[in-house]
């Protein structure tokens, strides 16, 4: 009897423990002048946003919607029919009521239940109203004349109201920590670059003090911002920072942006999840980029994390496409040796690319026939008279195999620089060089390194210009 008795004991226990630790996420929701109508809860994730569920409201614009486990935490947003949304948090505590009226949905929203989300709703009207401030005195900036004395009294203005937002967004960090409103308000914060006094005697002190702005922010831009934290995810901030401090914080030299993937990797990657968004988004914005030389970027990423097998969950078929893409771009990235070719020229002789000894040789792929080439061949050929062979010359490699329509193009032009061909592609140009289209262009200089690829004649003309001047 006794041990049944402690049988039932130990299973009320259980259920009793059970219950107790049970999460359920219920959203009371009523939303004036919206009725008999469906709206949508959806949440970010990174830079676009997902629906998660349908409420519908009744003809008092009442609903509900409850759920016997947790969303994700992170912001969501109500959007109702006309698409107008606001935004609510869905943190630890996801039981909770909220009333507004659709014609001011911020103004007049208003919790029960959730003091988390009444803070980040007074949060979001105190910044519409400072924005709102910011923008009536920048309009009157606008309009004086630049010697005004006004200028200097509205500019101290803009800056009291920056420091009124920066002391408020301290404050509810402080008060608030470990909740979702911290972590939102701490990222957004961007770090406070502190004052240099460059001496009298220094030349270019503007520079001096951009220099050292830009390399604290490149150091510290992310302080705020707990890398580890999957809940960022959920937000617009972990992307608009990511994306804002690759493409505007750092300067868009490979090296540069390598160094510091790398340590954002480092970073994200003690949660998988930010970890597979970070990778994700790096190697789609640097996989067929149109910046010249950051195709190295690139070649890195798929390098040091995909082909190596620390990126697991894409396909082999994927892994291959960038295996082959890499093998492609590798050799004639910028600052390597251009491969060398050995080609027949228009005379029935053979030209060498690397026995040419100007300072600058142009590589440029091209066929009669193609439309871009007909406009760019002529302007290249202008450029080309303007210098000596001692100093300009171009390896000109018509990349098809038809001889009489490119003789016959050449004579009709009088191009004279060194035409070579491969009709049977024994250097195997189109590899080494990429070529999947022409025009295609290469700038090398005295030994042979690229230091320019896939430009138009107009970037090339005020490379040597720059680089030729007398």
């Amino acid at each position: 009897m006794k041990k049944v008795l402690l049988s039932l004991l130990s299973i009320i226990f259980v259920l009793t423990n059970i219950n107790l630790f049970a999460q359920n996420s219920k959203l009371d929701i009523t939303i004036t002048g919206v009725s008999n109508s469906d709206i949508f809860l959806a949440h970010h994730y990174g830079n676009k946003q997902f629906i998660n569920d349908t409420i519908h409201l009744d003809k008092n614009g009442h609903g509900i919607l409850e759920k016997d486990t947790l969303f994700d935490e992170g912001i969501y947003l109500i959007v109702l029919p006309s698409k107008n949304y606001f935004e609510i948090l869905l943190g630890k505590d996801q039981e909770f009521s909220l009333k507004t009226n659709k014609n001011d949905l911020i103004k007049n929203l208003k919790y029960k239940g959730s003091k988390e989300n009444q803070k980040f709703c007074d949060y979001q009207q105190y910044m519409i109203d400072k924005q709102s401030e910011s923008t009536d005195i920048q309009k009157k900036l606008h309009k004086l004349d630049r010697k005004s004395d006004s200028i200097e009294i509205l500019e101290n203005q803009l800056k009291a109201i920056d420091n009124e937002v920066k002391n408020n967004w301290e404050k509810i960090a402080d008060d608030n920590q470990g909740t979702l409103i911290a972590l939102i308000v701490n990222s957004m914060r961007n770090p406070e670059i502190p004052e240099i006094i460059v001496p009298e005697n220094i030349e270019n002190k503007d520079s001096v003090k951009w220099f050292h702005s830009y390399n604290y922010n490149k150091q510290h831009y992310f302080d705020n911002i707990n890398l580890s934290d999957v809940r960022l995810l959920r937000t617009p901030i972990f992307h608009k920072k990511m994306d804002y401090y690759f493409k505007k914080v750092l300067i868009q030299n490979p090296d540069t942006l390598i160094k510091y993937i790398d340590k954002f990797i480092n970073d994200v990657s003690a949660n998988d999840e930010l970890f597979t968004y970070s990778i994700r988004y790096f190697i789609n914005n640097f996989q067929g980029t149109k910046i010249m030389g950051l195709d190295k970027v690139f070649v890195h990423i798929a390098e040091k994390y995909y082909l190596s097998g620390e990126v697991d969950w894409v396909s082999k078929a994927t892994i291959q496409k960038l295996r082959e893409n890499v093998n492609k771009i590798k050799p004639n990235l910028i600052g390597e040796i251009a491969h060398d070719l050995k080609m027949e020229t228009s005379t029935n002789e053979y030209a060498r690319l690397h026995d040419i000894t100007a300072k600058y040789t142009l590589v440029y792929f091209w066929e009669p026939n193609c439309g871009h080439c007909k406009k760019t061949t002529p302007k290249i050929f202008d450029i080309y008279k303007k210098y000596d062979r001692s100093q300009f010359e171009v390896f000109s490699v018509y990349t098809q195999g038809n001889k009489t329509e490119w003789l016959e193009y050449l004579n009709k032009n009088n191009f004279d620089w060194i035409n070579v061909y491969d009709p049977y592609n024994l250097t195997n140009f189109r590899f080494f060089y990429n070529i999947y289209s022409t025009p295609t262009i290469y700038l090398l200089d005295k030994d042979k390194k690229i230091i320019a690829k896939r430009v138009d004649y107009k970037t090339i003309e005020k490379i040597l210009e720059q680089e030729l001047k007398e």
